[in-house]
């Protein structure tokens, strides 16, 4: 590599890690890194160079620019010999038409991106291309489908252990959580990405994450610990500077206010929400129609008329300009025609990549049998009544991940004559061939190696498992009755006094 090329990408590289922070000056200076790039006839930096100038441009929320040169850059990545930057290429397509409600377009987009990432061995642009699609299915409301995706993001990115990608797919999976009303795991997936930002410089995901906190505790009726959610996300959207957060942030800080009887306070907040919204950088119909409908709602309490039908028909130019703007955009996205095309193809390329991730018995583990089969053993011993000399071991944890350590684990104790399965994404269940004090010291064998597993190097920070070994005559004969009796269990443990 010449001198020149050297410095040439060592410039890149600053300008990309400076991007978030400063995307004006980056463009400025990514046009001029174009330049030299061009001079060198350097494909590769000239292709970095138009995909900076694209991202700074879509950040500064200049798509029509966005789009010119992220288009060159396909234009040029499809002239050469390889494919490096092809699946990047894709996914800031699909950024752009995201933005513009062309969802299906993105989604698209976004499909191709997935697919030429599996065969360019990219896995951040694989994540991103998760989290698009998880996002498009939002929108869209597919919400379980949303919520798969997304936690499928969240797994892949942990495998790679990249923080912000893991964040980010935590915080859109607890909005999809939100739209399903689960509450309570909304807050357990938030306070995952909270650990992950904690050196962050982004602060505005971690602001995302108070706003999203505040809105489930909300719904949780627990007020005080809302309303500190939002005043600290509001606090951390007005020193970073974003108007969008700190608008989001305001409507839930007014909506803690109504809740509280301070119907005055409630409005003050709306209309400093209002405000900020009207300069807002992104197109705020949506949002400024529910402010505008809120406004009126509590006028019309307060028997101020006058002013909550003013605040009404504000209401109904904005929700009615959104929807206009929605349907034109939608009548404009060619793609829309292929939806279910589109859809089956990018389950198909989910499904893919979800068995990279997930356990899979058949490829690694000799020992490991069908949950079918684990069961119909289990009932076949079950008739030898008294002359079975076989035991139950069930591993259980809330987490998959860990339960997915937990099946090597146990599998490396196991013999040729066990049977292990996954009973479920919470238990692994292993068939020993021993009881009695042999199968009680497999038992603790076990339990001091998950003591002493180092968890946090595979990025999970969690209660120990639970290893409880069961006499194979007492054992419940499906997994609704063993789930049934761990459940009366906990209920008996959650009565008795402290």
């Amino acid at each position: 590599m010449s001198n020149r090329s050297l410095a040439l990408e060592q410039t890149i590289q600053r300008l990309t890690n400076r991007l978030v922070q400063d995307p004006e000056q980056v463009l400025t200076d990514a046009h001029d890194c174009l330049l030299q790039a061009k001079t060198y006839n350097d494909n590769a930096a000239t292709l970095q160079c138009l995909l900076l100038i694209t991202q700074s441009s879509w950040r500064l929320k200049e798509l029509k620019a966005s789009l010119k040169y992220i288009r060159a850059a396909l234009r040029l990545q499809q002239s050469l010999d390889n494919d490096d930057y092809l699946a990047d290429i894709y996914h800031y397509h699909a950024v752009i038409y995201w933005e513009q409600a062309q969802y299906y377009t993105a989604q698209q987009y976004w499909i191709q991106s997935l697919e030429q990432s599996a065969w360019s061995d990219n896995p951040c642009i694989q994540i991103e291309a998760l989290l698009g699609l998880g996002n498009v299915w939002r929108v869209t409301e597919e919400y379980k489908l949303a919520k798969a995706t997304h936690e499928l993001a969240v797994r892949a990115a942990n495998s790679i252990r990249h923080t912000e990608l893991e964040a980010r797919a935590r915080i859109f999976l607890s909005w999809d959580l939100y739209y399903l009303e689960r509450y309570p795991e909304m807050l357990t997936v938030l306070q995952g990405a909270d650990d992950l930002l904690q050196h962050n410089p982004d602060k505005i995901l971690e602001a995302q994450v108070w706003d999203f906190r505040a809105v489930a505790l909300l719904e949780l009726g627990q007020v005080d610990a809302a309303e500190k959610a939002a005043n600290q996300a509001h606090a951390l959207a007005d020193t970073y500077q974003s108007v969008w957060m700190k608008t989001l942030a305001m409507m839930s800080l007014a909506k803690i206010e109504l809740l509280k009887g301070q119907t005055e306070q409630a409005l003050k907040w709306l209309r400093e929400a209002e405000s900020h919204a009207q300069f807002s950088e992104v197109n705020s119909d949506e949002i400024l129609a529910r402010i505008y409908q809120k406004q009126s709602d509590i006028a019309e309490q307060m028997g101020d008329m006058q002013s909550a039908y003013l605040a009404f028909k504000h209401f109904r130019s904005h929700s009615l300009a959104y929807v206009r703007s929605q349907t034109a955009q939608l009548g404009s996205d060619k793609a829309r025609l292929s939806k279910q095309q589109l859809e089956q193809k990018a389950r198909k390329l989910i499904n893919r990549i979800r068995g990279l991730h997930e356990y899979n018995p058949d490829k690694r583990y000799s020992n490991m049998v069908s949950e079918t089969f684990w069961w119909e053993q289990l009932v076949q011993l079950k008739t030898e009544l008294r002359q079975s000399n076989y035991s139950v071991i069930v591993v259980r944890h809330n987490d998959p991940r860990i339960i997915d350590v937990c099946t090597e684990l146990t599998h490396t104790l196991s013999s040729s004559n066990d049977f292990l399965t996954r009973l479920s994404s919470e238990r692994v269940g292993w068939l020993i061939a021993d009881k009695g004090a042999e199968a009680e010291q497999l038992c603790r064998t076990l339990s001091q190696m998950l003591t002493i597993y180092p968890w946090h190097r595979k990025g999970l920070s969690c209660e120990l498992p639970s290893v409880i070994l069961q006499n194979i005559l007492m054992f419940p004969f499906t997994l609704e009755q063993l789930e049934q009796e761990s459940d009366n269990e906990e209920n008996l443990d959650r009565g008795k006094p402290a």
